[in-house]
């Protein structure tokens, strides 16, 4: 509805050109977070990616893999396998005019829960920002760009997050992880 935010931390009265009549656009900066759902009707998903990114301390969390202890009971070669690399992974969605990103991500909140987010925002920037670990980070394609079994729109995307198997888990560092989550969006057989 007009007069709700659009963006994220921008009330539509304070964007630029806000004195819109009923049925314009309001204009909107790339990499901006897209909150009202209404503006985005009409928009549908049609690929998808993981992003990737260093977590944190990683050099210290490969470095725990590669201790004694661990090397005799061949820790770093399942643990892999199991839980992949110490990176944080994101599933990004894209639209067909490439305007649109949809990024979706999991974790374990400060009290233990499951949190997961579907976020769109204008410009891959905004997609690709919202999964960094921190300011200097850098980040690849874990999986390529590739078409969406078929067009979903954001509500559709939403559902999805919540009927991913990781989401109805405990979160887990080892086999229960952003990444499962990502992988499980992107090559998973349930309604993608």
């Amino acid at each position: 509805a007009m007069g709700q935010s659009m963006i994220h931390s921008a009330p539509a009265s304070s964007l630029p050109g806000s004195s819109l009549s009923s049925g314009e656009i309001p204009s909107v900066q790339p990499g901006l977070k897209v909150e009202d759902d209404h503006f985005l009707r009409g928009i549908l998903f049609v690929e998808k990616a993981i992003f990737a990114c260093p977590l944190p301390g990683k050099a210290w969390i490969e470095l725990g893999r590669w201790n004694p202890v661990s090397l005799l009971l061949l820790v770093p070669a399942w643990s892999y396998q199991v839980s992949g690399p110490a990176d944080h992974w994101w599933f990004v969605a894209r639209s067909a005019n490439n305007m649109y990103f949809y990024a979706a991500q999991f974790c374990m909140d400060e009290t233990g829960k499951n949190h997961v987010t579907g976020s769109v925002y204008l410009g891959l920037p905004g997609a690709v920002a919202s999964g960094l670990q921190y300011p200097e980070a850098q980040c690849w394609l874990a999986r390529e760009w590739a078409p969406c079994r078929q067009p979903r729109a954001k509500r559709d995307l939403d559902r999805l997050l919540m009927k991913n198997p990781s989401a109805q888990l405990p979160y887990s560092w080892m086999d229960n992880n952003c990444q499962h989550f990502a992988v499980n969006l992107y090559e998973g057989d349930h309604e993608h």
